[in-house]
């Protein structure tokens, strides 16, 4: 993105740093996740962060016939899409890649476990019983959590 599109497009790419992540913290790191702290960690106060941005970086270098494409994967997606949906004054376009917008618990638009048994045909398709060497090393592991002593067997 950073070299290959903003070269061929002779465009600004900015990489924002999602508030609660590397630097941004709007408390001190050590208190920025107790309870009565971490409700700025939200969707809404993380685009809020980024229409700021874009409005401040339009009017400091008089970008304003300019378009604000926006973009990312996985979570980063959903927020590049949900950007462009709320605030389309803002922000002309979207690249969404990885979204899991469908995957939310409860949304009657797919089914709780539909990305795990995707997983498990595309494992299974590769070594039949993968899927229950791959369970069995989950129970391993949460019963190694539950019994830390069981820990120095792995010698």
């Amino acid at each position: 993105m950073s070299k290959t599109l903003a070269e061929e497009t002779k465009a600004l790419v900015i990489f924002a740093e999602h508030r609660y992540f590397g630097q941004s913290y709007p408390f001190d790191p050590k208190d920025a996740f107790t309870p009565e702290n971490n409700i700025y960690l939200t969707v809404e106060q993380a685009m809020q962060d980024y229409v700021v941005l874009v409005n401040t970086l339009r009017n400091t270098y008089d970008l304003h016939d300019k378009a604000c494409i926006t973009f990312g994967g996985s979570y980063g997606g959903m927020l590049a899409a949900w950007l462009r949906i709320k605030f389309p004054h803002v922000f002309q376009g979207a690249l969404a890649m990885s979204a899991p917008f469908l995957y939310f618990e409860g949304a009657p638009s797919a089914p709780e476990y539909a990305y795990e048994a995707i997983c498990t045909e595309d494992f299974r398709r590769e070594l039949k019983k993968s899927p229950e060497l791959i369970r069995e090393s989950f129970e391993t592991l949460q019963s190694m959590q539950e019994r830390p002593e069981t820990w120095a067997r792995l010698d």
